[in-house]
């Protein structure tokens, strides 16, 4: 474990240096767009500078029906909405390529959809929908795209139930629902709750859950299986990044990351599970029900008794694509600095 926690303060910490120096150094590059942290800008009216957070990664503070409840049969029309408020954002107060390079009040793309988003984890659905018809749409290709056509894009973008389907796989509901209760706390909160949960991951859960993406693979489900996956990763970069923006300057970086890599691990068994519930063979039901139970014990621990073969165990690869994992795997001793 120890381990983990060391890879996972070094991976974030040579992150965090590494993304603000491209930043400052590209400017209006692809990098912001791309990979900035999103995290929401206000104008310092005292010292002209801009504090971080990201809205997306702190607790729902709306107690309004929509919010807490969202209507499962409308997902798509929420979603869409989500879409076009960023857009009126992006006109009303003006585009950005990023946080960094952005002036008085503007918002770059990743920040509009966050601050467009009521609902818990819709702002990462979004985000990864209208980049993945984007990149359908030919938006990407070439290095003359300018700022405006990606907000007329925006403009234009709708969220179908057949997109979601080809996005997140038949079971996308129950995806969106799962990220919407990891969101639906803060990330501070739900690390907050992972630490200390009691034991919640079944000591097999990455083979379990490599299974089903092989089995997601032989049904033709890859790319969504991926995209139902991405759309955790881009939540726990977007969170990890701004909670390392605003950690206190003498707190240690290996504490203060402690236990990021098991809250990623277990929202990512629980979306596997939802992803593969319909279509899996009853032997895997039971494995299924395995995985998704990692999150239910993490949200309301008193109603499981304690498990003794239950362990709070983490790969150091395994919140990675698979294809990545076995590069880092091979690049292991450059990344220890051993």
């Amino acid at each position: 474990m120890n381990s983990v926690r060391g890879r996972r303060a070094k991976l974030a910490a040579a992150g965090l240096i590494i993304a603000v120096a491209a930043a400052g150094a590209i400017g209006v590059s692809k990098f912001i767009a791309a990979n900035s942290s999103s995290a929401v800008v206000e104008e310092n009216s005292s010292s002209g500078q801009r504090e971080q957070r990201s809205p997306a990664c702190e607790p729902l503070l709306s107690d309004s029906e929509a919010a807490t409840s969202p209507d499962a049969a409308n997902t798509s029309t929420r979603l869409t909405k989500v879409v076009q408020t960023a857009a009126d954002l992006l006109r009303v107060n003006g585009a950005a390529w990023g946080p960094q390079v952005a002036i008085g009040s503007e918002l770059s793309i990743e920040e509009a959809f966050e601050h467009a988003g009521s609902v818990p984890g819709d702002a990462m659905v979004v985000e990864m929908e209208w980049s993945r018809q984007a990149q359908r749409d030919g938006l990407y290709d070439g290095d003359d795209k300018s700022l405006d056509s990606l907000v007329r894009h925006i403009d234009s973008t709708t969220i179908s139930d057949l997109d979601l389907i080809d996005h997140l796989g038949p079971n996308w509901q129950a995806v969106i629902d799962v990220i919407g209760t990891v969101a639906a706390n803060g990330f501070d909160e739900y690390v907050s709750m992972v630490r200390t949960s009691p034991a919640m991951r079944a000591a097999d859960a990455l083979d379990i859950r490599s299974a089903l993406r092989g089995n997601a693979v032989a049904l033709g489900l890859e790319a969504e299986w991926d995209g139902a996956q991405e759309v955790v990763a881009l939540y726990f970069q977007k969170c990890t990044l701004a909670a390392l923006a605003q950690r206190e300057v003498n707190s240690s970086v290996e504490e203060y990351v402690r236990d990021w890599d098991l809250a990623e691990a277990v929202a990512r068994d629980a979306v596997a599970a939802a992803f593969a519930i319909d279509f899996s063979s009853d032997e895997s039901g039971e494995q299924i029900e395995i995985l998704a139970r990692g999150l239910q014990i993490v949200q309301v621990p008193s109603e499981f008794d304690p498990v003794y073969f239950l362990t709070r165990s983490v790969d150091p690869y395994e919140n990675l694509h698979p294809e990545e994992a076995e590069l880092l795997k091979l690049e292991d001793p450059l990344i220890e600095g051993e």
